[in-house]
């Protein structure tokens, strides 16, 4: 940063130095609306804290409010970079409010894994895992192999499933309507099975926070959960040494974080592209897929062992289909309300 400005504003007038140094601010701060928690503090150590470029402002937030605020300042947007889960990032593009990356600018999308790509250009994955099952082998003697072995007879009183709250809850409905040859399209006994999960075990969790609390006391032994997040687990924390996560023989779901650029964001130009390019980079997707045990979006990326054992790559995944679900979203909740939780 110009050091003029940072010793305090050298030998201009006091109105002259302020109006240069909110240009300047603008100029060099890139503001980037990003995950919370665990994710969030891995995107700084992966992306923020190796990047040459802009001075850069995280806030933290989850998709519902980000995508509120961005529609809120359409008109004079307030953000330059946004991450989304591939559930809300069709939305916020549907909606007008992300540009296009550039490949002459994001010039590792070249090497980005084209199934993880957002449709035209709209965003990257810049991690992904997988939704399948999580089960602690100190209580389940006979492994977990399918979605239908959440509704097993020794298992009965220690199976959750995340509730209506939870956005891979859609995944968890489609594969338990599957086994009785419906989809989310068609999730009535599917959603009866999900009854059946709820009624017979200590109930739904609404956060990861809650699932990991009954996965210690014991109360829950097998619970549909997130790849990385599972292996997180398991490698840190010793109570929990004996879980075990399997994407399932009928295949886990996709589940990716994705990354997009602002239309129209403050720090203009090329900002928001050239540290989206950062985050694609080899270094930054080993480092971010170590943290996080996901697969990395770039092809040319090492693959952590452990991620890989337990996650299919992109192309091997199930996707829930995301255009239907945003259609009907309020259709599908109301249904689970009045058939799972009714």
């Amino acid at each position: 940063m110009n050091k003029c400005f940072t010793s305090g504003f050298c030998k201009m007038g006091l109105g002259v130095a302020m109006a240069g140094a909110m240009t300047l601010a603008s100029a060099e701060t890139l503001t980037l609306s990003g995950f919370p928690g665990t994710i969030g503090a891995n995107i700084h150590k992966a992306f923020l804290d190796t990047y040459k470029g802009d001075e850069i402002k995280y806030i933290e937030s989850w998709d519902s409010a980000r995508f509120t605020t961005m529609q809120a300042h359409r008109n004079r947007p307030k953000l330059d970079v946004v991450t989304f889960t591939d559930l809300t990032l069709p939305l916020a593009a549907k909606a007008g409010l992300l540009e296009p990356l550039d490949p002459k600018v994001v010039t590792e999308l070249a090497d980005v894994d084209p199934a993880v790509k957002a449709e035209q250009d709209m965003g990257v994955t810049f991690g992904y895992g997988c939704q399948g099952i999580l089960y602690n082998s100190k209580y389940v003697k006979e492994p977990i192999t399918s979605w239908g072995d959440l509704l097993r007879d020794d298992l009965k009183g220690h199976v959750s499933a995340p509730s209506i709250n939870y956005s891979m809850v859609f995944n968890a409905i489609a594969a338990l309507a599957e086994l009785k040859g419906g989809s989310l399209k068609d999730p009535k006994e599917g959603l009866d099975l999900y009854r059946q999960i709820r009624l017979s075990g200590p109930g739904l969790w609404d956060t990861e926070n809650q699932a990991i609390g009954w996965l210690k006391t014991g109360e829950v032994w097998v619970t549909p959960y997130h790849s990385g997040n599972a292996l997180t687990l398991i490698a840190s924390d010793p109570d929990l040494k004996d879980l075990r996560f399997v994407p399932t023989k009928e295949g886990a779901f996709f589940a990716p974080l994705m990354i997009a650029a602002v239309k129209n964001g403050p720090a203009g130009g090329d900002a928001a592209g050239k540290f989206i390019n950062h985050t694609l980079s080899v270094a930054s997707q080993e480092a971010f897929a170590q943290l996080n045990k996901v697969r990395p979006a770039n092809n040319k990326a090492h693959v952590p062992e452990d991620a890989a054992k337990a996650c299919p790559t992109a192309s091997e995944l199930r996707q829930v289909d995301v255009d239907y679900l945003n259609q009907n979203r309020s259709k599908i909740v109301d249904e689970f309300n009045l058939k799972v939780n009714g």
